[in-house]
């Protein structure tokens, strides 16, 4: 048997081939397995940073006639001094409200999200606070000029990595 020259290295040539398919599915599948994992971050950070407000809405709930004092203590630009209140020892609404503050920031702190609870706007005669979570280069604000806020005239920002939940005295 003569072998035609022309067909010397077409085997080869089909292996290549099929080797330069099968990189480019495996390619593919890395590109959507990083992509889970990303969405599986966010989901994460998302669920904490919502238990947070949930939790701060409660503790709210629970205080709710110093709700002045939690928006105030977070919305300053530095921490006020805490009393503990644990045990025996007394407090007053305030002093409640600045331990709930002392003890929610410590917690966004640790998760790495930034917390503030800026008032929204009056309906009914009602005060409306907005509770801000966010996280990442994302401000927990609503600003008209400011690209890196939650919120933009009451609505999220496309870019924007934050929660929010209203709550009302």
């Amino acid at each position: 048997m003569k072998q035609s020259v022309n067909q010397q290295g077409a085997g080869m040539m089909e292996v290549l081939v099929a080797l330069l398919l099968l990189s480019i599915g495996v390619l593919g599948f890395i590109a959507l397995q990083y992509r889970a994992v990303d969405a599986g971050g966010e989901a994460l950070v998302r669920t904490q940073a919502m238990g947070l407000a949930k939790e701060l809405g409660e503790r709210i709930r629970a205080n709710q006639f110093a709700l002045a004092s939690y928006a105030s203590g977070l919305n300053a630009a530095s921490a006020a001094t805490v009393t503990k209140c644990l045990g025996t020892q007394k407090c007053s609404s305030t002093d409640m409200a600045a331990y709930d503050v002392s003890d929610i920031q410590s917690k966004a702190e640790q998760l790495g999200l930034q917390i503030k609870m800026p008032k929204c706007d009056t309906a009914a005669g009602k005060d409306r606070y907005c509770i801000y979570v966010a996280w990442g280069k994302t401000k927990p604000i609503e600003s008209t000029s400011d690209g890196q806020a939650c919120t933009k005239g009451g609505i999220y920002l496309p870019t924007a990595k934050c929660v929010i939940m209203e709550t009302y005295q």
